[in-house]
């Protein structure tokens, strides 16, 4: 197997591929076989995907071409890559040492799953892990990218979505814990939150003090989906308030004053339009228009304190 991720995936035919040379995915216009993991029935062609084992002899395979079903819809360089085919997305993720002992996103979807929750996410259809990697099917929410919509919305429609995410914050906060963890108390793998390191250090009591130091109250915290940016949010123009949430990697328990703070300081949530200049400010109204609405809700922040602590941070960083 190829050691960059984005080549985990290869063409055996116009049908069938080759996953980290240990699954084979099929996509037939009928029912699996008994010896097939079943995955889902595409909504839109009435096709069946599934997965089945190699036979001891891998099978000729091909690069993806162009014109392939399945195609890369993510590169993250070296460490994740996200293929999308029918109603299913496939992530692959290289398992590094700050992520191996985190919570999973599949198991905080599965946790979710099981809330009555008032916005649509992503459901787990097969997961595995081998060879320093893990593999994650999915289903795909319905609906565009808020940030491909964000320009055609008119101010009424943007402001809409803000309310919907700080209810959401709202929504999620009813979950608390007595440690900065995942929901299953594995590390919550928040960078933000120990910034400019070689090695970040995730264990729950270093976090906390990180808080402590920012000036956050550290007594209980509550669930937050840590990665709300535009790319992640799912919207339906013309249908108010209907929205579904994807990626899920990077959710756990926090302050309640990280959850301001983090849409105050991440350009992390910025728009990624490749037509506007990376120093423009258009690319923050989403995450400043979200902070602003949060202190009106009451939210507090410390966001002065952790511009000045990051900065001190990358100043001793380039100093080393």
């Amino acid at each position: 197997m190829s050691d960059l991720v984005h080549e985990s995936v290869k063409e055996i035919d116009e049908t069938s591929w080759l996953v980290g040379n240990r699954l084979i995915l099929h996509k037939k216009p009928f029912p699996p076989k008994n010896d097939h993991v079943c995955l889902w029935e595409d909504a839109r062609d009435g096709s069946y995907y599934s997965l089945s084992s190699p036979t001891s002899q891998l099978p000729q395979t091909y690069e993806l071409p162009p014109d392939s079903h399945m195609y890369l819809e993510r590169n993250a360089g070296k460490t994740s890559a996200t293929w999308s085919f029918g109603d299913i997305f496939l992530k692959v993720k290289i398992i590094t040492s700050h992520t191996e002992n985190a919570t999973k996103e599949h198991d905080t979807l599965q946790w979710l799953a099981g809330q009555n929750l008032s916005f649509t996410i992503p459901k787990v259809l097969y997961q595995a892990e081998w060879s320093g990697r893990s593999y994650l099917f999915l289903s795909r929410v319905p609906g565009q990218t808020l940030e491909s919509s964000w320009r055609e919305l008119d101010d009424e429609e943007k402001q809409n979505y803000v309310n919907r995410i700080v209810d959401v914050c709202k929504e999620l906060s009813v979950w608390r814990s007595r440690a900065i963890t995942g929901i299953d108390g594995a590390h919550f793998s928040e960078r933000w939150l120990d910034p400019c390191r070689d090695q970040y250090d995730f264990r729950p009591e270093a976090l906390q003090r990180n808080c402590s130091e920012l000036g956050m109250k550290c007594s209980t915290f509550m669930l937050y989906h840590s990665d709300l940016a535009p790319s992640n949010i799912i919207v339906h123009p013309g249908h108010k308030g209907a929205i579904g949430i994807i990626d899920w990697e990077t959710v756990g328990y926090v302050p309640l004053e990280w959850v301001r703070t983090k849409f105050g300081v991440s350009w992390g949530l910025d728009f990624e339009w490749p037509d506007v200049d990376s120093d423009d400010p258009v690319l923050a109204e989403w995450r400043n228009r979200v902070a602003h609405q949060l202190g009106e809700e009451g939210f507090p922040e410390v966001m002065e304190a952790w511009r000045q602590w990051f900065r001190e941070r990358l100043a001793s960083r380039r100093e080393r």
